[in-house]
């Protein structure tokens, strides 16, 4: 399992907005050259993060982006999910029709085990306990 750029860019990018977002909007220019990520692939991130419902976007000179919730209330498995789609290894642990098998298939205890362990830590971790043990270089 690997995550994407998309995934992990769109983190370091809630993670900032997390740690500047006082009140103001943040220019997407600011968080692009600040977490090193190409502007246009940050766009269509952020994109992606306000369908979610997780970021709020203000158009004009003053305009940017901003959480829409509390640091605190937004935790990293909303993140992921909302860039990478729903979090499971196989396609059978979500979904049993997708084979056959998954009634009977032994390993399909492994990938659900898996799948709730992972769930589980992301949905541990807020964006607020990132900013908090965030190394500043």
């Amino acid at each position: 399992m690997r995550i994407s750029s998309r995934c992990e860019y769109g983190l370091r990018a809630m993670v900032y907005l997390a740690g500047h977002d006082a009140g103001r909007p943040v220019p997407l220019s600011e968080i692009a050259a600040a977490e090193s990520i190409p502007a246009p692939f940050l766009e269509r991130i952020l994109a992606k993060l306000r369908e979610a419902g997780l970021v709020k976007a203000t158009r004009g000179v003053s305009g940017g982006y901003r959480l829409t919730q509390a640091a605190a209330d937004v935790h990293v498995g909303e993140v992921v999910t909302a860039l990478e789609g729903p979090l499971s290894l196989v396609g059978c642990v979500p979904d049993r029709g997708a084979c056959k098998r998954a009634e009977s298939c032994a390993s399909r205890i492994v990938w659900r085990r898996l799948d709730n362990a992972i769930t589980g830590a992301l949905n541990s971790i807020t964006l607020e306990d990132l900013t908090k043990e965030a190394v500043t270089p």
